[in-house]
């Protein structure tokens, strides 16, 4: 006897069917509809994905923040409407002062940037290959590591000297860490059966190195150099506070200690929207040499 439950979508036998015999067929699939009709639904993921919702969430936070100063709910001297904000940074940018200071900034930063990249690299791929030299730079490494760079540059200016070089060791030193650490842990990712088979294929030496460690490597060295450039202004501003009288970090102290809340204002949204160009370039760049690597721009649009 056969019986057809109400919640089934295939008939249900109280016996297997016999030898030979087809089993119950499933009940046909719903009609999915036209291929356009979950468009919407895509179109909406899509935006709440895109940098545009994230845009708009900054534009609405100015836009109370300007609607709060101006119509008297806050009065706060420390919280300048946003459209003196605005002016003040117009009028720095017309006369020269802010590109100045934001030119003396980035000219440590990728100073300093550039060889804790090259070094930093070349370190970790050391350490990652030659055991020996892992065990003779990993104690050092970690010990100074630790070490914030605020403790470091007092003592710094005692060895160095106040000046250029100062900045630049400082922020070499504190952005040589995540290149060398990433870099190392990317050259140790590497199988023993990938290394075998390229011997099989006749790749040994420098060429073996490139073409099967570092190529391997090269999303966690990316991922290194991608802290180390943020890491880089951080640091150079806060050099320029320490021991400088150019760039963004010595006219944000000099604000500071003159009252100036619009210009400091001024200065701290001119290294907000400075470190997001950065980083955006910085992706643009790690799109065309990893095309591969989930969340690159190209293949995100490929």
């Amino acid at each position: 006897m056969n019986e057809r439950s109400p919640h089934a979508a295939y008939t249900v036998r109280d016996t297997p069917p016999a030898a030979g015999e087809r089993g119950p067929r499933p009940a046909a699939a719903a009609d999915p509809g036209p291929r356009g009709a979950k468009a919407p639904g895509r179109r909406v993921r899509a935006l709440a994905t895109s940098r545009l919702l994230g845009w708009l969430v900054v534009a609405v936070c100015l836009a109370l923040w300007q609607a709060a100063t101006s119509g008297g709910l806050a009065t706060s001297p420390v919280f300048p409407p946003l459209s003196d904000v605005l002016t003040a940074w117009w009028h720095g940018a017309r006369d020269g002062t802010l590109p100045h200071a934001l030119l003396a900034t980035l000219s440590v930063t990728l100073a300093g940037y550039a060889i804790a990249a090259v070094g930093g690299v070349l370190l970790g791929v050391l350490m990652g290959r030659i055991r020996v030299a892992h065990g003779l730079l990993e104690p050092l490494i970690e010990l100074i590591r630790p070490i914030p760079i605020t403790a470091l540059v007092p003592l710094l200016v005692l060895l160095i000297g106040i000046g250029d070089q100062l900045k630049i060791f400082a922020v070499c030193l504190a952005a040589a860490f995540p290149v060398i650490l990433n870099t190392f842990a990317g050259i140790r990712s590497v199988s023993r059966t990938l290394r075998e088979t390229g011997l099989t294929f006749g790749l040994s030496g420098p060429r073996a190195m490139w073409e099967i460690d570092i190529r391997h490597a090269l999303p966690q060295i990316f991922t290194g150099l991608r802290t180390a450039l943020a890491m880089s202004l951080i640091i150079a501003v806060f050099s320029e506070m320490i021991s400088g009288n150019t760039g963004i970090g010595f006219q944000i102290l000099t604000s500071q200690q003159t009252l100036d809340v619009t210009a400091l204002y001024t200065q701290v949204f001119t290294l907000a929207a400075v470190g997001y160009l950065i980083n955006l370039l910085f992706l643009l760049v790690e799109g065309v040499v990893l095309p591969w690597r989930p969340g690159s721009p190209r293949r995100g649009t490929s």
